[in-house]
């Protein structure tokens, strides 16, 4: 499967736009990277607390589950990028061989499918986003631990409107090989 830093068409701009999106996935990874160390860490210290003191972090439940889903949409669009996102490509192996500009027509067309679901997702998780903004919506129990959502949910969307670019990108630089004849 291609990525954004190896998979190249030719267009100068088009190209470098397609690294500055793949360096900015990949920040965004190392920070959910962070986000994974800072979460072992927060159970680590809670289980410690439990066992020797009896005490254990008000919220740990709250702020493991809030960061388990700032983690994916921090760290899939890079995935996606590095073309390292899980998908059965026998087909579109079996198309590559026979034929690259049809095996990169048929996944240009797969990228766009994405593109098209993670839209589907953002536009559907936008008014949430902007409602918990709003209200100030909050997780946890009155007295023990309290957390607004909004940052997690706004997490979902910046991950998911980069997911949407860089699906699109792909399906574009991918369309565009296919039309050039580029080899896979």
């Amino acid at each position: 499967m291609a990525s954004l830093a190896t998979l190249t068409t030719g267009i100068g701009p088009l190209d470098a736009f397609a690294r500055i999106v793949d360096r900015v996935t990949a920040l965004l990874s190392a920070l959910g990277t962070a986000l994974i160390l800072g979460v072992m860490l927060l159970i680590s210290v809670d289980v410690i607390g439990r066992f020797f003191f009896g005490a254990p972090i008000a919220g740990v439940p709250e702020m493991v589950a809030m960061s388990i889903l700032a983690i994916v949409f921090l760290q899939v669009a890079n995935t996606t990028a590095r073309g390292k996102l899980t998908r059965s490509d026998a087909a579109l192996s079996f198309l590559t061989r026979r034929s690259a500009r049809l095996g990169q027509a048929a996944d240009a067309v797969l990228h766009l499918a994405g593109a098209v679901l993670m839209a589907a997702l953002l536009s559907a998780f936008w008014p949430q986003f902007l409602r918990s903004y709003g209200r100030g919506d909050i997780v946890g129990t009155v007295g023990q631990f309290r957390a607004p959502i909004w940052p997690v949910h706004g997490i979902v969307v910046t991950g998911a409107a980069l997911m949407v670019l860089v699906f699109a990108l792909m399906a574009l630089m991918l369309a565009i090989r296919a039309v050039r004849g580029a080899r896979a």
